[in-house]
């Protein structure tokens, strides 16, 4: 197992902006995640969710995004669109930590926020605090 313990891990990252997703992944797959699946915007997130006969451990979704942003779709989520992700922890990515992302955060039980650009160490630590490790 890999110093970080992300070896079993399975994520999803959700993301509009390709740029962003393939740092994202170049990132987690430096810290040895074991599976990294994408999506385009949350429609398409719900939708691989809902089909994916597989277990996705964390969500890591952009916040602005068009069709399905990431409020909708953390909050689809926890009101059980797919019910065996209705506790999925959540980590939202956002430029952006203001107040009045942090009250959305707290109603939609988001475990946390990644700042773009993201950093090795503090989303090791949002991951490792996020799945219990």
């Amino acid at each position: 197992m890999n110093s970080g313990g992300f070896d079993d891990l399975r994520l999803l990252i959700v993301d509009d902006e390709a740029m962003a997703r393939k740092l994202l992944r170049m990132i987690l797959e430096k810290m040895g995640v074991a599976e990294i699946v994408e999506a385009h915007d949350g429609e398409e997130a719900l939708q691989f969710l809902s089909a994916d006969e597989g277990r996705i451990d964390l969500v890591i979704s952009d916040i602005h995004m068009p069709k399905l942003d990431g409020w909708e779709l953390a909050r689809r989520l926890r009101y059980g669109a797919v019910e065996r992700y209705k506790d999925i922890p959540i980590l939202m990515l956002t430029g952006n930590p203001s107040d009045k992302n942090t009250r959305k955060a707290r109603i939609h039980k988001i475990s946390g926020f990644i700042v773009k650009p993201a950093k090795k160490d503090s989303l090791a630590s949002l991951i490792a605090e996020s799945v219990n490790r």
